[in-house]
């Protein structure tokens, strides 16, 4: 019997992790997820779609997971997540000219702002009720702002605004080497009902972080 591939959804723009070039999936997410999948003999086609609709993918069978998303206590409610694949989590960005403050609370009373979806900005607003946070709509648009002077902060996910700030506004955004909130990436999966390929698949992952290949790609992906 001929198995079909299994189909996962990525962002189709959310460098370093999961893009889209030249009409192929790549990333760092991407890769490791490739060679955790391949290592157990899982066969994979990719299904990109906008930020928007990524979760959407598996709600409407679009997809049979979802890379990468991070791990929170509202989504575990509704997805199964696979072993970590890498993490990343919140960074302050400022202009190039400005001072980096070293907590979200120097922050307090003045403009901030970062992309409506995802964790960030709701952690934001529990953690740091008085900054005036400003939710925009993606990663470049919260990174213009910041760069025309609009803002006096923004605190995206360190490796996705770093990526796009140096393809975008290079040489005009200063970024903190710290998060100030770590996100776990992970595959999701709906709830319940992808056991047994999680069970695969976190064999794989266990398999490329014990003979160095998952070093090795991030390695590879830092000259990038």
């Amino acid at each position: 019997m001929i198995v079909p591939p299994l189909r996962v959804a990525h962002d189709s723009g959310f460098p370093p992790f999961a893009e889209v070039k030249d009409g192929k999936s790549e990333g760092l997410a991407v890769d490791i997820f490739r060679a955790a999948a391949a290592r157990v003999g899982i066969d994979v086609e990719f299904v990109p779609v906008s930020f928007e609709q990524r979760q959407l993918t598996l709600a409407d069978g679009r997809a049979d997971a979802y890379l990468p998303l991070s791990i929170t206590p509202e989504r575990l409610q509704s997805f199964d997540f696979s072993d970590v694949l890498i993490v990343t989590g919140g960074s302050l960005f400022v202009r190039a000219s400005d001072v980096l403050p070293e907590s979200l609370a120097e922050l307090a009373e003045k403009i901030v702002v970062t992309p409506r979806t995802g964790p960030i900005a709701p952690f934001i607003q529990k953690t740091a009720p008085t900054i005036k946070l400003v939710v925009t709509t993606d990663y470049e648009d919260s990174l213009g702002r910041l760069v025309r002077g609009e803002a006096v902060a923004a605190p995206p996910s360190y490796h996705v605004g770093s990526r796009i700030a140096d393809r975008i506004f290079p040489g005009q955004v200063l970024r903190s080497p710290d998060m100030f909130l770590e996100l776990p990436l992970a595959v999701a999966v709906p709830k319940g009902k992808q056991t047994e390929l999680l069970t695969r698949l976190n064999a794989g992952i266990a398999s490329i972080r014990g003979d160095g290949t998952w070093q090795k790609i991030n390695e590879d992906w830092r000259t990038k």
